[in-house]
């Protein structure tokens, strides 16, 4: 794959053509991977205020005179690292008590409304705006997504850890993608059995 290619991976491209996740989890799963460990920490969609700024904006997360500090930065890719560690913890790992603490410290400072549309439908919406109002969007969609059960089929690939959702009917997807990752693992396995039985 190209290197141009690649810095679209997680924006216009998924590995292998998996489908986004569906409806508004796919802001969270884009937001999870604006930076894949695989490629150089220069390609971070989030690796400065103006970087994170722009990405913000361009998802309709903050507004035009809203303003992203160096703090922001911190807190934003803690937040985006915690909600990776649970998409791996989906692949069986269990709990992990760190992430939870960073999303519970979130919480803290994101408010939340409940909205209510002219059908009396119910959902959860920022009270207030700004990179606080962002992380309360984020956090909504966690909460919708668990509620609908669609949260249970994010995961973290097992070899990159980038965040794809699971389609197949068993959820039992490992890789994002089995011709990248899978194929990886698989041959880093076999060389190893190779090594050990000539030794």
């Amino acid at each position: 794959m190209e290197e141009r290619d690649k810095r679209l991976i997680g924006e216009e491209l998924e590995p292998g053509g998996r489908p986004k996740a569906p409806g508004r989890l796919e802001l969270l799963q884009r937001f999870i991977n604006s930076h894949n460990h695989d490629f150089p920490a220069g390609w971070d969609r989030l690796g400065s205020p103006e970087k994170t700024r722009a990405w913000l904006r361009q998802k309709g997360l903050v507004g035009p005179g809203d303003r992203v500090s160096a703090a922001d930065v911190t807190r934003l890719g803690e937040l985006r690292e915690a909600l990776r560690a649970l998409v791996v913890a989906n692949q069986a790992t269990g709990p992990c008590a760190a992430a939870a603490d960073v999303l519970r410290g979130a919480a803290g400072r994101a408010q939340l409304a409940v909205a209510v549309d002219d059908s009396g439908r119910t959902s959860l919406e920022p009270a207030r705006g700004g990179v606080d109002g962002a992380v309360a969007t984020l956090l909504g969609i966690l909460h919708e997504s668990q509620l609908s059960g669609d949260w249970a089929r994010m995961k973290g690939c097992r070899q990159c850890e980038y965040a794809f959702f699971d389609r197949s009917k068993n959820r039992s997807a490992a890789w994002c993608a089995m011709s990248i990752c899978g194929n990886r693992t698989k041959n880093r396995a076999y060389y190893r059995r190779r090594r050990t039985a000539a030794g």
